[in-house]
């Protein structure tokens, strides 16, 4: 398949022939009038180099602006004419003339440093190469142009490189690639109403879908694009399209449909003189005979393609010789223009590279001496990580420890009662079941506090726990945490109360202080036996609030209280009921007293009981009216 025509071809070259014919004549009368400065000239040699049909005179008037523009040095002008000569010498069939010519067009573009000129270059360099069969160097160049013109947005010319280069892509067999190059184009040429390149971007779809097998897809689109370009009279694209019309219906069992598109395309060849047409016509025309079983009909369509094969290839092989030819001539000019650009780039880059060693070696040293100077103070920071570090990994070895620990006794105790309910339902003692609740609820109980601690505790030390100062009441906390703990008070038959030494606000973070009391009074009610005391007591002191947890419990040893708030223990102790404690609740205690700007004290005598004392932030000595009302919106 190919495109039928070269879209970038068009843009340089046929898009004159739509200019008025008056205009063009105005402007060669003005020309050769003999009236116009130089200046003027080269004007107006622009517009009739870009307008001229004729391969001829479309060379006379480029080499004419070419020369004008070197004497006034106008390096604009100049690539126009090197461009209209490049398009002149292609018409013509000078290709390898044409190729020099657009070389010289990208050297000006890039000194000129105009992108789209770039990519016009580029563009006009595949198409050339694309015409001598030169497909690597074809594709090279339409990529380079698709990369440049996408920058400077020039969406015409985009459309007409991704056309082409899609076209190449194609006759590779690559399908995929072409039908992303083809689609690109589409949109672009719906954006611009660029009616012609949609038609035959349309039927460049269609034969893609066509060879991938989507005959649905093939026949929408390869039918749009024949009704355009109908409308346009531009017959030769419709023979081919036609054709594989005809495909598509063989591949669908509609022989009938597949014969009248066939017939369809050998007539518009037959009309045309395509004798290319004309073969591939009646060569299909005899396949599909053939699949009719009207083989006399077959037989003669197959005598008029060998005749027309014959014929053209004799052509073909007379046009391969020449192409031989300049093909060679080409490969040896684009060999020469390969071996300039390598010496020029080499130059540049001795000269840069000589600049960037100096340049990295001036870095290098002052990196050198900054290095030594920040040495010293590196290692100091990381000796100090290394000891944060080995701190921190003591610290999580021992709460592994309690983890594994505190965890083990509840687990243990529900494989326990698992056991036991097996054993009663077994036995049909079902009365006893109920005796076991108390000791599930316990498990659970216990289970939760100690996931709550280990949850709250993980949050802390990664540094996540929420802070957020703010004014609370110790006497609201305060009740609301013994009306929480009453029914475990009531449970020991403990006296659990709250004593305020008049209305204390606190400033301090809700859910820290919260946690803090509650796990004090949580392990008061633990140690404490029944028929004890535990109680919750605040004043004012010294400009601070002052709580006190005190309870009449079995009290600790001194060795324990030197170590009390440290993840040291390997073992929690048992409370007055079993219950677990002295863990991980008084290292949250310890820290989220040390979060709210408080100290933490503990007396303690074995057999008599327990005293904790915390010291917290009073609100109206920390904050000012005008920090409240803030802190309230």
């Amino acid at each position: 398949m190919k495109a039928y025509i070269l879209i970038g071809f068009l843009l340089s070259t046929t898009f004159g022939f739509s200019q008025s014919q008056n205009r063009f004549d105005s402007l060669t009368m003005r020309y050769n009038s003999g009236r116009l400065d130089d200046k003027d000239k080269i004007a107006v040699l622009r517009k009739i180099a870009f307008m001229e049909k004729d391969p001829e005179l479309k060379l006379k008037y480029s080499e004419e602006l070419i020369e004008l523009s070197n004497k006034f040095h106008d390096k604009s002008s100049l690539y126009k004419g090197y461009y209209q000569k490049g398009a002149a010498l292609r018409l013509k069939g000078d290709l390898d003339e044409a190729i020099e010519s657009y070389f010289i067009c990208l050297e000006l573009a890039q000194k000129l440093e105009n992108q789209t000129s770039v990519g016009d270059s580029f563009l006009a360099l595949g198409d050339v190469y694309n015409i001598n069969g030169n497909h690597r160097n074809s594709k090279l160049y339409y990529n380079k142009a698709i990369s440049i013109l996408r920058a400077t947005k020039d969406s015409v010319s985009l459309a007409a490189v991704l056309l082409n280069a899609g076209d190449e892509y194609f006759n590779a067999n690559k399908m995929d690639t072409a039908l992303i190059y083809f689609l690109e184009a589409q949109e672009i040429c719906k954006l611009k109403n660029l009616k012609s390149y949609s038609a035959y971007n349309l039927g460049n779809i269609g034969l893609v879908y066509a060879s991938q097998g989507k005959h649905m897809l093939a026949e929408k689109n390869i039918n749009e694009a024949i009704e355009v370009l109908q409308e346009l009279g531009d017959l030769y694209p419709i023979a081919v399209y036609l054709t594989y019309m005809a495909d598509i219906y063989v591949e669908r069992g509609d022989l009938s449909r597949a014969l009248t598109y066939a017939h369809q395309s050998l007539q518009i060849g037959e009309d045309k003189g395509l004798k290319e047409q004309v073969r591939d016509g009646s060569k299909k025309l005899a396949q599909l005979y053939q699949k009719k079983e009207d083989f006399e009909s077959a037989f003669l369509y197959q005598s008029q393609y060998i005749a027309y094969r014959d014929s053209i290839n004799s052509e073909e092989t007379i046009q391969k010789m020449a192409d031989l030819r300049t093909e060679y001539e080409v490969a040896q000019k684009q060999a020469e223009v390969d071996l300039l650009e390598v010496q020029k780039r080499n130059q540049r880059l001795l000269v840069i590279g000589l600049a960037v060693f100096g340049f990295l070696t001036a870095i290098i040293l002052a990196i050198i001496y900054r290095n030594n100077q920040q040495k010293h103070r590196i290692n100091l920071i990381l000796e100090n990580q290394k000891i944060e570090l080995e701190s921190l990994n003591q610290t999580k070895d021992r709460f592994f420890s309690i983890i594994s620990h505190d965890l083990r006794g509840p687990i243990s105790a529900f494989h326990g009662i698992s056991r036991m309910i097996k054993f009663l339902v077994t036995t049909k003692k079902t009365d006893d079941l109920l005796s076991l609740a108390e000791d599930i609820d316990q498990s659970v109980d216990r289970l939760s506090d100690l996931l709550d601690n280990l949850l709250t505790w993980a949050m802390q030390q990664q540094g996540h726990f929420p802070n957020v100062p703010e004014k609370v009441n110790l006497n609201e906390l305060s009740e609301e945490l013994v009306k929480t703990l009453a029914n475990m008070a009531e449970g020991k038959s403990i006296m659990l109360q709250s004593q305020m030494d008049g209305d204390i606000d606190l400033w301090v973070d809700r859910n820290t202080t919260m946690t803090i009391i509650r796990n004090l009074v949580n392990n008061a009610l633990k140690f404490t036996p029944e028929g004890g005391t535990v109680e919750v007591m605040g004043q004012v002191a010294d400009g601070k609030a002052v709580v006190v947890v005190k309870d009449t419990g079995v009290g600790m040893p001194a060795d324990k209280l030197d170590n009390l708030f440290k993840l040291q223990d390997k073992k929690s102790t048992y409370g007055t009921s079993g219950e677990k404690g002295l863990g991980l609740g008084l290292q949250l205690v310890y820290d989220f007293v040390q979060m709210n700007d408080g100290d933490i004290m503990v007396e303690s005598e074995e057999g008599k009981g327990t005293a904790f004392e915390i010291t917290l932030p009073l609100f109206n000595a920390q904050v000012t009216p005008v920090q409240e009302a803030v802190s309230a919106s």
